[in-house]
């Protein structure tokens, strides 16, 4: 794919994901949210299922670990196995999407689920809905949806890498994203746009660190 060909795509992905988000937010979030919050959450299996959402962040914490025993490990001179260099990518990917997951959130402050459906604890957010815009903080950083930008950015680097498991990586994409979405923890557009996000970034880490061999780690000089 040629450079101009690859932003075309880029842009009219970009554009489907915006018109998602805005059709969402005015029509899907808040029914979605409510039949959840009626239907869904008391039962069991569906507190397992956001149990099962729960070994992420030791993904999150894995990824940094690797990125800073590499650092320490090409500082005195070693090179890196070459099995390191999709794992990298993937660290890579993930700390890009959770700096870009955080400032956005602190973007458009939007409310969580809890506060449309009266689930908080604090019974002054009941139907609390919409965006604070430059105003996100604890309980209004909703959008995007920084679970599922972690999953879709190491899913997206994966997808490129390692094609023959394309199948693992779309249904473990869709248990995220469905996740989220069964046990209150996001709005659907929350998800769209962690998606998107996640995915744009694991397709941009590839292209800028991959190199000819987006599969080759870095080795010390």
């Amino acid at each position: 794919m040629t450079g101009s060909s690859a932003l075309r795509s880029w842009l009219l992905a970009f554009a489907l994901c915006v018109v998602a988000v805005i059709f969402s937010v005015a029509y899907v979030d808040r029914p979605v949210a409510d039949y959840v919050h009626t239907n869904l959450l008391q039962l069991v299996f569906f507190e397992v299922i956001g149990d099962a959402l729960g070994p992420l962040a030791a993904v999150v914490v894995l990824g940094l670990l690797l990125l800073l025993g590499s650092a320490c490990w090409v500082a005195t001179g070693r090179r890196l196995g070459a099995w390191t260099g999709t794992p990298l990518l993937c660290s890579w990917s993930l700390v890009w999407a959770l700096a870009a997951d955080v400032t956005l959130k602190r973007i458009f402050g939007r409310a969580e689920p809890e506060f449309w459906t009266g689930a908080s604890e604090s019974a002054g957010h009941l139907g609390v809905y919409g965006f604070r815009l430059l105003r996100g903080h604890s309980g209004f950083e909703s959008f995007p949806s920084g679970t599922m930008a972690v999953a879709a950015s190491i899913l997206s680097v994966l997808w490129i890498l390692v094609p023959r498991f394309r199948v693992v990586w779309a249904l473990v994409f869709a248990f995220v994203a469905m996740g989220l979405i069964v046990t209150n923890s996001h709005f659907v557009a929350d998800v769209i746009a962690g998606g998107f996000l996640g995915a744009f970034i694991g397709w941009m880490t590839v292209r800028l660190l991959g190199g000819r061999d987006a599969g080759a780690p870095p080795v010390a000089p």
